[in-house]
């Protein structure tokens, strides 16, 4: 029995909605699959529990040891997290600000101190970190002053009242000239089938691209947002040939951003 995590946000449903409901089988494979939180299942492979899972780019670089990046199933884009505000003019004036992120080990937590950095070295700053879905709520309250939205959070903001800061994965294009290399697939090291595990997500992927109306329904059982042009417009974003196939310029996203953490470090408040 091969435990497989993937989180509940629409691209990751999508792309393994092949696999969970049988319509793409290999070799007799079972599997036992974990749909959590990303920074839930970040932790899991931390701890080993999981043979094959979907985790923060950021969460991979304390996993090379114990894990094998996969070609398939990676969620890349030149659009990321987005930091987003009830009061612009407030952050700007002020010197010290509350900021929400949805996990120490999620790469929008990685990218946010890279923006803070470049930015912002001037303020100080306090952190508090929550489930993702908690953080619009976070900032309509007044509770935190920047919110960084990953999943659906990032195409509803506006209907909330909130105002963009930045589009991080956009920011990181322009520092470096790559995609942004948000999430992965990996696999322990001891597991040896890793281009038929690469092969099967591929043949679920094309499966669901061809049956979107069959799958719809499913996603909204673990969904955040209901509303298909939500859903449809994260698939679009985040399922793409970088998730068919990491290629040439995938994995140099991920080898950039490897060396950007590896020489800047993240949040100072805390170590992993």
């Amino acid at each position: 029995m091969l435990k497989i995590g993937i989180s509940s946000c629409p691209n990751d449903i999508f792309i393994f909605y092949g696999i969970l409901n049988k319509k793409i089988t290999f070799a007799d494979e079972e599997f036992k699959f974990f749909i959590e939180d990303v920074e839930t299942l970040n932790n899991l492979c931390l701890s080993k529990e999981l043979e094959v899972s979907k985790v923060s780019v950021h969460a991979f670089y304390y996993l090379q040891r114990d894990y094998n990046l996969l070609n398939s199933g990676a969620a890349i884009s030149e659009f990321g997290p987005v930091v987003v505000t009830k009061n612009l003019e407030k952050i700007h004036k002020s010197s010290h600000l509350k900021i929400a992120l949805p996990g120490k080990l999620t790469t929008a937590s990685a990218l946010m101190w890279f923006y803070w950095k470049k930015f912002f070295f001037h303020k100080s700053y306090a952190l508090k970190f929550v489930n993702f879905n908690e953080i619009l709520e976070l900032l309509k309250k007044d509770e935190v002053d920047l919110g960084v939205l990953i999943h659906e959070g990032r195409f509803i903001y506006n209907s909330c009242g909130l105002d963009l800061l930045v589009d991080l994965g956009e920011f990181w294009k322009r520092e470096t000239g790559t995609p942004i290399p948000l999430g992965c697939i990996v696999a322990q090291k001891n597991h040896g089938n890793k281009e038929i595990l690469e092969r099967m997500i591929r043949e679920s992927i094309y499966y669901a691209k061809n049956n979107t109306k069959e799958v719809l329904p499913f996603i909204k059982n673990y969904a955040k947002e209901l509303d298909e042009r939500v859903i449809m417009a994260h698939i679009n974003t985040y399922v793409n040939n970088f998730s068919i196939d990491l290629g040439h310029i995938g994995r140099e996203s991920i080898s950039v951003f490897m060396n950007k953490l590896k020489e800047e470090g993240i949040w100072n408040c805390y170590h992993l």
